[in-house]
């Protein structure tokens, strides 16, 4: 008689790329941006990248951060400066980005890496930048193959994760599901750490929260966020009233349970915020599985 076999789905890589990716090696990468307007121009340049060299079983085997100095005439936004701690002067005399490329590919070279997996949008970044830089022809071209070989691994890690219900978790969400912690610290090597160790997480079936939860309640928020119309005391001050009707119908909508949809919610929250009753956040996944 015939016997069936009942195999264990193997999660995420599995299917979107760094395990086993053709028996190769794998790179993860992450980088930061000086993205601005310039002289009736939009400006994308790197400032720092940072990467991890894995074989197919995600052993680490180099890893690699660097700074790159700025342009002549770019400056740092104060923004900039506050999410990566990058200042104008350390980038005044960083390394060339000439430099720079010339060493993430001998690296790549090296180890034989089949693709370098990245979060989101750093291939198109990378891109905008690399073409609005007047290169040498042979580095030019070997800088065009390593941008190739970038895969935004987002989308399909995040469908995996969340049953189909979501393209598009942001790293911080991923760390959170993982148990990782929700800060994201836009730093190049930390970020592209983060995003190793969550492959290797959900590579074992380790996650510590429920993907499909996390993607239910970002479509909640999503809705609710959209609906929303009062939540700044200052701005909306002028619209506050003590008003015991209102106060009355907000508890009884509360007691028909219209929070468990996001539009009613939306509307209560601002029922609540025009009574006196203060604003209500909804926080990010991140946010609130922490604080839970």
């Amino acid at each position: 008689m015939a016997t069936s076999k009942t195999t264990k789905k193997v999660k995420g890589p599995s299917q979107t790329a760094p395990a086993g990716y053709k028996g190769k090696n794998q790179a993860f990468l992450d980088a930061e941006y000086l993205s601005a307007r310039y002289k009736k121009s939009s400006i994308e340049d790197v400032i720092s990248v940072g990467v991890i060299i894995t074989n197919p079983a995600h052993e680490e085997l180099d890893r690699f951060y660097s700074t790159v100095q700025l342009r002549p005439g770019h400056k740092l936004p104060p923004l900039i400066t506050e999410l990566t701690g990058l200042t104008n002067e350390d980038l005044e005399f960083a390394t060339p980005y000439e430099e720079v490329m010339t060493e993430l590919i001998h690296r790549i070279r090296k180890f034989q890496v089949g693709k370098i997996c990245v979060w989101g949008g750093d291939k198109n970044s990378f891109q905008r930048d690399y073409e609005s830089r007047n290169l040498e022809k042979p580095l030019k071209r070997s800088v065009a193959k390593f941008i190739s070989t970038f895969d935004n691994i987002q989308k399909e890690v995040s469908l995996d994760v969340t049953g189909g219900l979501d393209a598009n978790l942001s790293l911080a969400d991923m760390k959170t599901i993982c148990g990782l912690g929700g800060v994201v610290e836009h730093n190049a090597l930390s970020d592209a750490e983060d995003m190793l160790n969550c492959i290797r997480i959900i590579e074992q079936d380790k996650m510590k929260y429920d993907g499909v939860k996390a993607a239910e309640y970002k479509r909640f928020r999503g809705e609710y966020v959209k609906n929303r119309s009062f939540d700044d005391e200052e701005v909306d001050e002028e619209f506050i009233i003590d008003s015991d009707l209102g106060k009355s119908f907000l508890k009884e909508i509360e007691e028909r349970g219209f929070g468990d949809n996001p539009k009613t919610k939306a509307f209560m929250d601002d029922l609540r915020f025009l009574v006196g009753g203060g604003n209500v956040y909804m926080g990010t996944f991140s946010e609130m599985m922490e604080e839970e």
